[in-house]
This record gives C-alpha cells, structure tokens and sequence, in this order.
C-alpha cells in the first residue's frame, strides 16, 4: 500500500488498519403498488482488515461490514469493500462496481466522473467544499471534504446522492435517495447514514 500524502486529501479516508467506524442507518422505502412507506433503522460497523492482493491487481484494503438491528444483536456479516488508494485518486469496489470516490490533489478539480472504471454510465462527482465544519446532528467535525455524487430531478426521477468525509476519520454522514416518479405513486428509497462510534488503535 502507498504511503498516504494526507496534504493531498488522503486524509479524509483514512486506512489504517485497525479502525472500526460503526453507524445508524435510517432507511424509508416507497411502495407505489401498496401504497406503503416502510421505514428500517440498523447499525452499520466497517472494520479496515488489512490488505489483499489480485493476480492482475494492485492490493487493495479490505473494510469487512457486519449489519445489527439491536444493541443486543450479534453482528451479521455483509459484502467487504475493497479500497485502493492511488497518488490519483481513493476507488471504492462494492458489489462489483468500482467507484472514484476522491480525487487527488483534492480541489485541484472540482468535477470528475466517479464512474470512470465502471460501465454504468458517467456520473459527475462534484466537491462541494472541504476543509470546513460540519455537524450530522450529533457531532461537529472541524475539517471536512463534501461530495454531491448526483443530483438529478426530472419528471421521472429523483437522485440524490451526498458524501461527507471528515479529516482522520472517514465518511461521517451520507445521504441517498432514490425515487421513481412515472408511475401512478412514488417508488423508491431515501437513506441516511452518519456515524455514532470511531475508533483508531
């Protein structure tokens, strides 16, 4: 793994083996068939596990995830991400699909298409401000990088997807929301995530 030039903005998604981030899930999801609007709330944890290697890849960072509804609850493993970290930019793998979630210097670009080394089409990241504080509700972070991954509404649909990383801790809070607006009512789902517990050995 590069060593990380946190001047560039690597510091927003820091992986150092060892970290835990755990977070609240708030999740609605619309039914235009029923009529229904079924609302979830979980406890995400992502644990840096160390690194793993392709026969035709750089290595990558595993994060291993586990889901829990309760306190009380064992935690339920779910799909890794698979981070690779670049003098470039930072790449998220999830379910198949490989993401450009930073670039770097960050704010040299304000724009780049996150869906570069995907084929699900082009889609504009945009860096909407860093180093400035931001609060999720729970906790304020000092020193923070925010990226609008989409922001579509037309008389279809509604996308809006919204990351926000704060300096040697990670993703602190994001929103994604869904909804599908040709229909007789309003399929979708509308997510939010912020974290509630940090840890760094």
């Amino acid at each position: 793994m590069d060593v990380p030039n946190y001047e560039n903005g690597s510091k927003y998604y820091p992986l150092d083996s060892g970290i835990v981030r755990i977070y609240q899930v708030d999740s609605i999801a619309f039914n235009d068939n029923s009529g229904t609007i079924d609302t979830f709330r979980f406890m995400l944890q992502e644990e840096i596990a160390g690194n793993i290697n392709g026969q035709f890849l750089e290595p990558h960072v595993v994060i291993k995830r586990s889901i829990k509804k309760e306190l009380t609850d064992i935690w339920e493993p779910r799909a890794s991400l698979f981070v690779l970290r670049t003098p470039n930019n930072l790449q998220v793998v999830e379910e198949n699909n490989r993401y450009v979630k930073l670039v770097f210097p960050l704010g040299n670009t304000n724009t780049w298409n996150g869906n570069m080394f995907n084929n699900l089409g082009r889609r504009s990241y945009l860096l909407q401000f860093k180093e400035k504080t931001f609060n999720n509700g729970d906790t304020s972070y000092s020193d923070c990088a925010q990226i609008q991954e989409a922001n579509i509404k037309n008389a279809i649909e509604e996308v809006f997807v919204r990351s926000v990383y704060a300096a040697n801790v990670g993703l602190v809070n994001y929103t994604n929301i869904y909804l599908n607006t040709q229909t007789s009512g309003t399929s979708g789902y509308a997510i939010r995530q912020k974290i509630i517990f940090f840890y760094k050995p």
